[in-house]
């Protein structure tokens, strides 16, 4: 399937690849790049790596194991170095039930019953959508999840946006967030759990600063307010993630002189759906949407 290419009449672009789960590649503003690859655009077509905008569904992050039997060999499960499943079963996907573009705006869909494979790992029927709508400054990506099959579908996706640092040096940029409440997680990154399954959570944060010497990889709740704003300043401008209800969680990473962050709004922890807790519920017939928005100024 053919890469979408999204432009406005100011010189904004947006690139989307249906064929890699309809990850958003690049989006350009002020004819400089926003987003961060791993590595070239070719080899990362070819390798089940995270960069750009990917979509984790229909979990976040990882899973503290395999669902069900069905899963041995499943072609679509990536695993981290431990072998739990991470980062759901899309990051390569491209058979969707529909792809459309008017404008400035591209959408997916996914009728998730008409594929085997995808019901064998998550046997929820339902209609997944996809939209990005791009503007002269912002971007904005919504996920809506149409409970059509007759059953409950269990809520627990996520975003991973990979954000270039301005100049890609992280001296260059300072981090501004709400004041989070920190998730404890163990050694393979995976929430700790009390006694009576709630998650353990450590001293509310307030990440204010420079990225220069600092490293992430942290689960957060954000507060109860709408809608939560997150910014990467740099010398020359700066950039905004807004997101509200209904993302309860983000997962912030930023490996220590690294030339990106990645700010990941999450409908619940990670884990979530493997502890079968702490995540919404859509009952049949109901409809689930949610959407973020990142600026520029």
């Amino acid at each position: 399937m053919s890469d979408i290419h999204l432009n406005t009449p100011g010189g904004s672009s947006a690139l989307i690849a249906p064929d890699c789960g309809f990850c958003c590649l690049s989006w350009v503003v002020d004819g400089v790049e926003r987003l961060h690859l791993p590595e070239d655009s070719a080899a990362f077509r070819r390798d089940v790596k995270t960069g750009g905008i990917p979509l984790l569904y229909p979990y976040a992050n990882r899973l503290r194991g395999d669902l069900s039997d069905h899963w041995s060999g499943a072609s679509l499960v990536k695993r981290d170095e431990n072998g739990l499943p991470i980062h759901g079963f899309l990051l390569r996907f491209s058979d969707w039930t529909d792809v459309a573009v008017e404008g400035a705006t591209a959408r997916a869909t996914l009728e998730w019953a008409d594929h085997d494979d995808l019901m064998s790992l998550f046997p929820h029927p339902h209609r997944l959508e996809i939209s990005y709508e791009l503007f002269e400054t912002s971007l904005r990506v919504t996920t809506t999840v149409v409970a059509d099959g007759g059953a409950v579908v269990p809520i627990s996706f996520g975003w991973h946006p990979y954000f270039a640092l301005n100049g890609g040096l992280p001296s260059k940029v300072r981090l501004g967030t709400p004041s989070l409440e920190h998730v404890r997680l163990d050694a393979r990154c995976l929430p700790v759990r009390a006694d009576d399954g709630a998650l353990v959570l450590d001293a509310t944060k307030c990440l204010d600063g420079e990225l220069v010497h600092r490293e992430f990889d942290d689960l957060f709740i954000r507060p109860e307010v709408s809608p939560s704003k997150f910014t990467l300043g740099g010398s020359d401008d700066s950039l905004t993630l807004s997101f509200g209800t209904p993302w309860r969680c983000l997962q912030i990473y930023h490996p220590e002189g690294s030339d990106y962050i990645a700010i990941e709004p999450m409908t619940g922890p990670g884990a979530a759906l493997s502890d079968g807790r702490d995540h919404p519920v859509l009952e049949a017939g109901d409809t689930f949407s949610a959407f973020f928005e990142m600026s520029v100024a």
